[in-house]
Formats: structure tokens, sequence, C-alpha cells
């Protein structure tokens, strides 16, 4: 089998003439920060930790190695920067520097810690690496599809069904790998500040078949995998990125393939007031339309709402989504009215003002505005709502009642036609951000027959699915290059190796499973080409193998990557 090259552009693939930029390498392994119960820290003073089997113990800083038998209950504080490490209350080492790792044979125990009502339990190792003389982090150091197993039916009902659950897999998947900088000594951490993850006592057979099956494929936009934001329900129309995480921002670059969509394509963006009170009031068909907040109302007693604000606003003003800034010097009275200034595509708040008798407040960004308008200490399930006010009503009184509530009346006497607000009410839809794929929408998308692919091409707008690109190099040890993929043979989807060669390397030698290829490099001028190699797959786990570059390309490089969908011809 042959690359084909442009002469060939009709049966095979869309030739790319721009050399693309290599960016990133897939992470097979990641390092997950462990929080403590109520997801409240991620530093530690002391952690207890078990198993059934044997522990091995090593204190890097000085290679320093313990065995501890099963069922003993190892318990691990740091002093000053030094780890005491005991077993069952014998003194293992009291001066170990760290960062100190725990292996266990195959699961290690987390001792007092539960996730969803059970002991945590977690494969792969255990890091402890101090961040202060008396904290450490608890780093869980795993593969990338052990992890996915514990993160995948934490963040979706396994009841949504096998296709998904996939969807989510490779949501997950994308956001594992996303370039990040927020953490010092690991990729992610396991609370809703990144994806939940609740380690092996958590997975589900369903989902663990959902990320077997989607085993190395991501979303892709230009071959590049997305920032794959996902949250609970949508409302029926998912906003624009740019909206709700850089509103403010015009030199801020969109991101294409997270813009606003409709579930019906005959729905408009919802552009006026009253676009949003119709499309909120109703409960209109769409692939949210199961979730138990595709609409909802929350309503407060204006004293009670007062009284939310006046902490809300000072905590959101620390942020700097306040303004001007509120700092509780004086207790803010007299909430007259809510007013939305700016919304998104789905009608989502963008920009409110709050206007007190002894004051007016702007917030910004759809998260500030729903940490302010809090009920019951939780903030609001998104910004998709209009307001109501409910006015005091004026029942019919006496002459004398009138009489003795005219004196010292001064605020009826400067504004006699206004009513006091008794009671706010917003009305609204969605829970989340609403920003790409809605994991409720996906569900009913899938229980009406939709493939992973249609849901996430539903949701992230122009977008590919496939692996990520793989680098290859000359190297004088003849290590390979390897890249493995799910592929289901049912499906009925060619899938296409593209090698992009912007250098023109002399020649390659790869296996396709059990197949090898050494093409004659020479033949071929286009900086990308493509190969249907459908035929050479098998139903499950796949293999694409490139032997390094041979040293007469030794200042050259190529790239390779499988793209799943393509249709010949097209």
């Amino acid at each position: 089998m042959k690359f084909l090259s442009r002469g060939f552009l009709s049966l095979i693939v869309l030739l790319i003439f721009l050399t693309p930029v290599f960016s990133q390498e897939e992470k097979t392994t990641l390092r997950v920060g462990i929080s403590n119960q109520n997801f409240s820290s991620y530093e530690h003073e002391s952690a207890k930790f078990s198993s059934d089997e044997e522990i091995l113990i090593v204190d890097l800083a000085s290679n320093t190695q313990f065995k501890v038998q099963g069922d003993k209950i190892i318990n691990i504080k740091i002093d000053d920067g030094n780890f005491k490490i005991t077993a069952d209350g014998e003194i293992l080492t009291k001066e170990a520097k760290g960062p100190v790792v725990l292996t266990p044979k195959k699961k290690i125990a987390l001792v007092e810690l539960n996730r969803k009502g059970m002991p945590a339990y977690y494969s792969g190792l255990i890091e402890l690496k101090s961040v202060k003389p008396n904290k450490f982090n608890i780093i869980n150091v795993l593969d990338l599809q052990t992890y996915l197993k514990g993160v995948v039916p934490n963040e979706m009902p396994v009841s949504f069904g096998l296709e998904a659950l996939k969807a989510q897999a490779i949501a997950a998947r994308n956001y594992a790998n996303r370039p990040q900088n927020a953490y010092k000594n690991y990729d992610v951490c396991d609370s809703t500040a990144c994806q939940v993850y609740y380690g092996i006592n958590s997975q589900k057979e369903i989902s663990d078949k959902a990320v077997d099956e989607t085993k190395g494929i991501y979303a892709l936009y230009k071959d590049e995998p997305i920032l794959a934001l996902y949250s609970s329900t949508a409302g029926g129309i998912s906003e624009d990125w740019k909206n709700v995480y850089a509103p403010n921002s015009p030199n801020t670059p969109a991101k294409p393939y997270l813009i606003s969509v409709c579930d019906d394509v005959n729905q408009k963006f919802l552009l006026s007031e009253k676009d949003v009170r119709d499309f909120y009031s109703n409960k209109t068909l769409s692939y949210d339309i199961k979730s138990p907040r595709y609409r909802w109302v929350v309503e407060w007693e204006t004293p009670e709402l007062e009284s939310v604000l006046n902490k809300t606003l000072v905590e959101q003003s620390r942020v700097g989504l306040v303004e001007p800034k509120f700092d509780s010097s004086y207790t803010l009275e007299g909430l007259k009215d809510i007013k939305v200034l700016k919304r998104g595509n789905s009608g989502k708040a963008l920009e409110i003002e709050l206007v007190f008798k002894n004051g007016t407040f702007k917030v910004m960004r759809e998260l500030g505005i729903r940490r302010v308008l809090k009920k019951n200490n939780a903030m609001l399930a998104s910004a998709n709502f209009f307001v109501d006010k409910i006015e005091e009503k004026n029942d019919e009184i006496s002459e004398k009642q009138k009489e003795n509530q005219a004196i010292f009346s001064f605020e009826k006497f400067i504004h006699p036609n206004e009513n006091k607000v008794e009671k706010f009410v917003l009305t609204g839809g969605g829970f989340g951000h609403g920003v790409g794929m809605s994991q409720y929408g996906a569900g009913y998308m899938a229980q009406t027959g939709k493939k992973y692919g249609d849901i996430l091409k539903h949701y992230y707008s122009g977008i590919t699915l496939g692996t990520m690109q793989k680098e290859v190099l000359y190297n004088p040890y003849n290590l390979e290059y390897k890249t493995e993929f799910y592929y289901q043979k049912s499906s009925g989807e060619s899938v296409i190796l593209k090698v992009i060669n912007p250098k023109r390397v002399s020649s390659l030698s790869f296996k396709i499973n059990e197949h090898t290829f050494n093409p004659d490099m020479s033949e071929y001028n286009a900086k990308t080409l493509g190969m249907d190699i459908t035929k050479y797959l098998v139903n499950g786990t796949n293999q694409i193998v490139f032997s390094p570059l041979s040293e007469k390309d030794k200042a050259k490089s190529i790239t390779f990557q499988i793209e799943i969908g393509t249709k010949i011809g097209k």
C-alpha cells in the first residue's frame, strides 16, 4: 500500500499544503493531586495508607527503601521538612527528605478518606511531595486509561448509556491532556475544579468499556486536541466560550469549536429580553429536556436577598468581579432592582446591575453572577435567567393609619410612586457554565440512537476525531514511535493515517498491526500525505509503530496521526 499524494486527492484525503506545527506529546501517565475529605485543600499534614498486599516505600532523596506487609497501617507525617513514617506504630524513619513514593502491588487505600461513601482506593503509585515545612501534596501517579476509568462514572451517570459515556471519556481525555500551569506538583486535581476523580473503587463496568473503546481517541480541531469543556445542562443552547471566559478581552482569540449551538436547528439565538423570557419560561423540546435543571425558578424575599448580597458582593469584590468594590464598610439596604446589562447568545447574563437604595453595583462574568446570587448557600444553577419583581401590595387603609404612616415617612414623600419590592424571582434554565458539551444532552442523544461521534460533533463545532500527533526523529538507539487506538469495525468508518512530512524525508518504515510498509518517499512531494488504512485494522486496539528516521535524515522529522471518520472521496 502506498501513500496517496496530490494526484490521488479525490480518492483519499485532502492534502494540506501549510506545514502544521507539532505542539504537544500525549500524556500516557498522569499525576493527580488528591484533596482532603471535603475537597477544601490539597495540602496535608499527615496521611494514613494501607493495602491488602506488600507496599514498597522509597525516600527518593536517600534511596532508602522499606517493605511493609499487607494490612498494616502506614502513618506518614511531616515536620520541619522531614517525613516521619511508621507502620502499625513501628518507626521506619524520622528523617526522610522526600519525595516519598509508595508502590503497592495492586491498589492502595488512603485510610480515613471516603469517596461516594466508600473507602478511597487508588492504583498506580502514591507520591508525597513537600510544599511547606509542615505540609505535603498527595499525588496519585497512574496511566491515563486507569485515571479516566476513575473519572467518567463520577462526571456522568452511567445510566446515560455507552455512547454518551464514550463522548464523556473523550472529553475527559482531552481535558487531562490540556496544557496547564495551575499546579506545580501535579497535572490535574481530583475535584470539580478539574475533573472529579474518585479512584478505582468508583469504577463501573459500562464506563470502563467506554474508556477502553475510545482508547487513544481525541476531539481535534485542525489536528490539535481541543479544550473539551462540558457542563451538566446547557438548557437548549450552549454558550460561546469567549462570552463566558473572556467577555472583556477583545484581543483574546476565540475558540471556533466552542461556539454557541442550538439543539433545535430552527431555534435562533436569544438576542432580546423577550427572546430570553419566551425561551426560558417554556419547556421547548431540546436534548436537555430530561435534566432536572432544564428549567427552574428561584425566589427570595427581599430582606433575605439583601442579606445574601451583603456577603457575596464582598467575596466577589475580592476577585475583581464587582464594580465599584464593596468592602462591607456599610450595609446595603433597599434592593430595588436586578438589571441584566449584557447577555450571551443563549441569553446567559454576562453582566448585571444591582440597584440598592444606598448604592449601585455591577457584577461581571457568568461565574461572578452565579456566586453572588446564592440561595441556601448554593450558587445559582446557571446565569440563563430573567428577573421578575413582585412589589408590595397597597391595600386600602383607614385615614388614621395613613396619618400615622405619614409621620417621618420621608422616603414616600420623596418617591411617592415607588413601591417596595417584596420578592425577586429568577426564572431560568441549565446547570453550569453551558460551554461545550451538555452532559444531559449527550445522554438524551445517546438514548435516541446517536453515536459518540455525533454527540461530540454537535457540541464541538468543526472537529474531527483521531489520535494526537506523534513526532518521529532519528535516534541511534532504534527506539520506536508508537500510538494505539481503538477501532470498531462495525462502525463502517474509514481511518486515515496522515503523515506530515515538511522536510521530505528520504525513507520511512512503519507497521500497522502486523503489516509492514517501506514506501519510497522520493515519489511524494506533498507536505501532508494520507493513506486509508481501514482494511489493516482489527476490531479492538490497533497499533501504529514507526521506526526512527535513518541517519541520512538526522536533521529532519515527521509527525503522524490517525483520523477517524474521514469519508473516501470527500
